[in-house]
């Protein structure tokens, strides 16, 4: 249901004015704490890909799955503006067994009987109602012999009662035994608010875009629809549809400004009548490109497609694209409470996360600076683990740094707090004795380096109590995995490291090691890792204080494949793969405590 326009806007609207509008302003929120909060975040398990409800009462329904897309359907309430969010809540047994994105959406039928439906795609569609607000559920069970894919991507009352829905499929999934095709935009009828829907009518199918996830917005007077659409090939522009006979007909697509281009576009109007559309970036180009972002403007300047007022940056993504499936709600008072997934811890899971804004706050913003947008790699920016096993574990290192007498230090991930278990033995009988301390904590990346020793390591390490000499350093593995970073974000994290250390401890020599080799066989991950120790080792060449070395050999044969006698997973070392690294450090450390 949207809101009434002001009068002022309301007639700039309807009369299409062609006045002279100032340039896109655009806008960055990340990093506002203020204005976050964490729906669900949970260590090294994927949440994304949330939709929302605003119900009567002012609390919010969130549901989204506990996986990329498929996975168990969770749900989630908040009573108090999208501050704080409840654990998970009941639902049926079915929910386990969604396939697809879950959308909800409410939905009032002719009579004014109200229901949430949520909705889970690919082959069948399923739906679960709930006649009490979301209290209790109907199973997921089919609404008919049809498949989609996020289904349904919005939901629209049509002005004789009547709601139509719209999903899209590439052609796998509309039936059950469906091949990939060209993708397709349909559109679904319910005439009992969403109790029985219609079979599919199409309205869009071609090869030369792969045009989805519909969001359907409708103008200010009530009298015309428009749908914004991903372009999923990346060929073109995100596209726009628009209807004038309540969704019985649509025009052709026509290419949305670079403002609006970008993925799952969700929208609502602000009590002064501008709109908001929520959605992730992949706008060529652009210095926000995979974040999720938020355009400003004017149903005006969607139809005349113009570039709009503000472009709002609401959380920076460390990810590539993996972001931004938005719940948009705007409460009583004008607040948007804005709702999706992203990465935006780098080298953690997804989490979903809500953001709340005024669009008065934002024409505050606007007087002030144009941002720059930094696009820093993440790894370089400080980040802590929230497993509880970590946090412990830091602690007890900080104490131990603390404690002092440390001469020697070893800083990196698993592979230096093996010194703790295979490498025992050498600890014991060569470094100990020379005063060392053991700061390696497995599964740690450049970024969690980087704020353990800005929070207190760094600071307990040059007091009084401690005399550092030498710092070991090697870490950069754990970035390498999969696409995460590439060789040249990984060497900016290992140079952070290092310049934090020369900084902290400008007595001290800095032992910088090449991140050994993993992996049975040479492959691309042990390649980027070596090109990664290059350059990081090439931005300490002029620098006296910091003396790298590559220790590969040790660990690899002739042929270039590595034993499990030295690595049993090809990653970590076994009692003689820490023997051997002990040997090739010896006099290297040696030269530097002299």
């Amino acid at each position: 249901m949207h809101r009434p326009l002001r009068p002022f806007l309301l007639a700039l609207a309807l009369a299409g004015t062609t006045l002279a509008q100032p340039p896109l302003r655009w806008l960055d929120l990340d990093g506002d704490a203020a204005r976050q909060s964490t729906v669900v975040r949970v260590a090294r398990k994927y949440q994304g890909h949330p939709t929302t409800v605003l119900l009567p009462d002012g609390a919010l329904l969130c549901v989204h799955p506990e996986g990329h897309g498929k996975g168990p359907i969770v749900l989630q309430r908040s009573d108090d503006g999208g501050r704080t969010w409840s654990a998970l809540l009941p639902v049926p047994d079915s929910w386990a067994t969604s396939q697809e994105t879950p959308t909800i959406h409410r939905l009032v039928d002719p009579a004014g009987t109200a229901r949430l439906v949520v909705f889970s795609g690919l082959h069948p569609i399923r739906s679960s109602v709930s006649a009490d607000d979301g209290r209790s559920w109907t199973p997921l069970l089919p609404i008919g012999g049809f498949g989609g894919i996020v289904a349904m991507a919005s939901v629209v009352r049509l002005q004789n009662g009547d709601h139509a829905a719209f999903f899209h499929d590439d052609g796998r999934f509309f039936t059950a035994d469906g091949k990939r095709s060209q993708f397709t935009v349909y559109q679904i009828r319910s005439r009992d608010g969403g109790l029985t829907w219609q079979s599919p009518a199409v309205v869009w199918s071609g090869a030369d875009m792969d045009l989805c996830e519909p969001g359907v917005l409708r103008s200010p007077d009530g009298k015309r629809l428009a749908m914004l659409l991903r372009e999923n090939s990346r060929r073109h522009a995100s596209q726009v549809l628009f209807s004038d006979d309540e969704a019985a007909t649509w025009s052709q697509p026509r290419a949305l400004p670079p403002a609006l281009t970008g993925d799952r576009h969700v929208g609502a109007y602000a009590p002064d009548g501008r709109l908001l559309v929520s959605f992730r970036d992949t706008a060529p180009q652009s210095p926000t490109r995979g974040d999720w972002v938020a355009w400003v403007g004017t149903w005006h300047d969607l139809a005349a497609g113009r570039e709009g007022q503000y472009r709002v940056r609401l959380s920076r993504n460390y990810h590539a694209w993996d972001c931004a499936y938005p719940g948009v709600e705007v409460l009583p008072d004008g607040t948007f409470v804005l709702v999706t997934y992203g990465h935006w811890e780098p080298g953690e899971a997804p989490f979903v996360r809500a953001v709340r804004l005024r669009l008065s706050e934002l024409d505050e913003l606007a007087v002030g600076p144009a941002p720059a947008f930094a696009r820093e790699p993440g790894t370089v920016r400080p980040t802590p683990r929230i497993e509880e096993w970590w946090t412990k574990r830091v602690a007890e290192d900080l104490a131990a740094a603390r404690a002092g007498g440390h001469r020697l230090v070893f800083l990196g991930d698993s592979i230096t707090q093996g010194w703790n278990s295979n490498g025992k033995e050498p600890w014991l009988a060569t470094w100990q004795p020379r005063g060392a301390l053991n700061l390696g904590v497995s599964g740690d990346r450049t970024q969690n380096v980087l704020w353990r020793l800005d929070h207190g390591q760094l600071e307990a390490l040059a007091a009084n109590g401690n005399e550092v000499r030498a710092v070991v350093v090697m870490i950069g593995t754990n970035n390498s995995n999969g696409d995460e970073c590439t060789a040249e974000e990984i060497a900016a994290g290992v140079t952070a490291v290092v310049k934090r250390l020369r900084a902290g401890l400008p007595a001290a020599r800095v032992l910088l090691l090449a991140i050994f080799p993993r992996g049975e066989q040479p492959n691309p991950q042990r390649a980027k890792n070596a090109r990664a120790s290059e350059l990081a080792a090439a931005a300490f060449a002029g620098d006296d204080h910091v003396v790298c070395r590559d220790f590969a050999a040790r660990f690899v044969e002739a042929d270039g494949s590595i034993r499990r006698e030295v690595m049993p997973d090809f990653l970590h070392l076994s009692p003689s793969g820490y023997a051997r690294w002990s040997e090739a450090l010896l006099p290297e450390v040696e030269a530097l405590l002299r």
